[in-house]
């Protein structure tokens, strides 16, 4: 394709210092839900949530509450100890029975300091404890760390702990925004499904596991890259531009190195194995390898996470034509 340069040379790359993924959270205009039956401390906690931003519903008792649940939707619980009708324990038994609130982040408010009914607590699955009276800074402040751990937690991917797909738009979108020159490096694995249908996928997870390491490890030359997981064995970078291609570098060489070492030893001196195609056909196949597109808007303006995934896509599906692995970097203006 013409003004797309794919090459596979790799120089020695100097050792990086560190690596930040994207931690934009979103806790502002969150949905509290808080739930008192002393109307002056309602009154007083819900204004100091509204004044940080947040949206505030309120209830008056614990069945009040669990109606309110459910019919809102909260993005957190903030539950007093002792209410009538359902005490704060007895409404994070019920909603703790839904899944759908399994992970609905859980304070209890309250002024009994006793350990046994913290521990009961936990063992409710409760996230954390506010005491009567609470300072304004501490409240707002739990509750923001609340929502970014949990945010962070239902974000990322469960094998490899990388941010997941909000995180990847959320940072690709702030790039473009910034007006900064930037790229983003779309790596794939070359031959991964036949390796998981000969191997398992618990050789599998360990494939996946190597690659994301060695991932971050590369764009850790790069202060303040982003490293993502779509999902599967596709895996995302995000950096400065002048970044990438040494990133991609780094990557391959390692990839290369390092593949091997996931076969037995008959399929490693033969160096290929035998595994079933998508048409259920037994068929040769290669080592596993990387391909990667690198998009950038040095050449040309991008204006949409929309657009750069679909160059990256483009991109990497040529760089996947080569043997081994391989790096695509778009050249055209």
């Amino acid at each position: 394709m013409p003004g797309i340069i794919c090459t596979a040379a790799v120089p020695p790359l100097a050792p990086a210092a560190y690596i930040s993924f994207n931690e934009k959270m979103s806790e502002h205009k969150a949905k509290i839900l808080l739930a008192d039956d002393n109307p002056s401390i309602r009154m007083l906690v819900s204004e100091i949530l509204t004044d940080a931003g947040f949206t505030v519903v309120t209830a008056e008792d614990g069945q009040d509450a669990l109606d309110k649940i459910y019919k809102e939707n909260p993005d957190l619980l903030i539950l007093d100890y002792e209410m009538p009708r359902k005490t704060g324990f007895e409404v994070v038994q019920e909603v703790r029975s839904h899944t759908g609130y399994l992970h609905t982040p859980i304070i209890i408010f309250t002024a009994v300091t006793d350990k046994g009914t913290k521990l009961e607590g936990l063992g409710l699955d409760i996230d954390d404890y506010l005491t009567k009276p609470a300072d304004a800074d501490e409240v707002v402040a739990r509750v923001k760390l609340l929502l970014k751990r949990n945010k962070q937690k239902m974000d990322c991917n469960p094998l490899t702990r990388l941010p997941g797909n909000p995180s990847i738009q959320a940072r690709i979108e702030q790039e473009i925004a910034s007006g900064r020159k930037f790229a983003v490096l779309y790596c794939d694995l070359n031959n991964f499904k036949a390796f998981n249908d000969k191997y398992g996928f618990g050789a599998g997870d360990k494939v996946l596991l190597s690659t994301a390491k060695l991932i971050v490890e590369a764009a850790q030359q790069a202060p303040a890259s982003f490293v993502g997981h779509v999902g599967g064995d596709d895996f995302i970078v995000v950096c400065a531009q002048d970044k990438a291609e040494p990133i991609a570098q780094q990557i391959v060489a390692a990839m290369t190195r390092m593949a091997p070492s996931f076969y037995n030893d008959t399929d490693r001196a033969q160096g290929f194995m035998i595994s079933v195609n998508r048409k259920g056909e037994q068929e040769k196949f290669n080592f596993l390898s990387i391909g990667i597109g690198i998009v950038h808007n040095t050449l040309r303006e991008l204006t949409s996470f929309a657009q750069v995934s679909s160059i990256g896509s483009e991109l990497k599906c040529l760089a996947k034509k080569h043997e081994g692995s391989y790096y695509a970097i778009d050249r055209r203006s």
